[in-house]
């Protein structure tokens, strides 16, 4: 008997447990770029735009 509902319980942990892995990433994504110092974000925006002679 135990080992049916360990069986049929396995397919309902297994997305719940991928969407709070997934909500998490995004959820600390989130935090660290509204925490993100101006400056960072200037240079972060820029880097794509940089060309070999502007780099320091």
């Amino acid at each position: 008997m135990f080992k049916r509902i360990l069986h049929d319980d396995w397919t309902t942990i297994v997305p719940i447990i991928a969407f709070v892995i997934t909500f998490t990433f995004f959820v600390v994504m989130v935090v660290r770029a509204v925490k993100m110092k101006k400056a960072e974000q200037d240079h972060l925006s820029s880097l794509p735009l940089e060309d070999e002679k502007t780099r320091k």
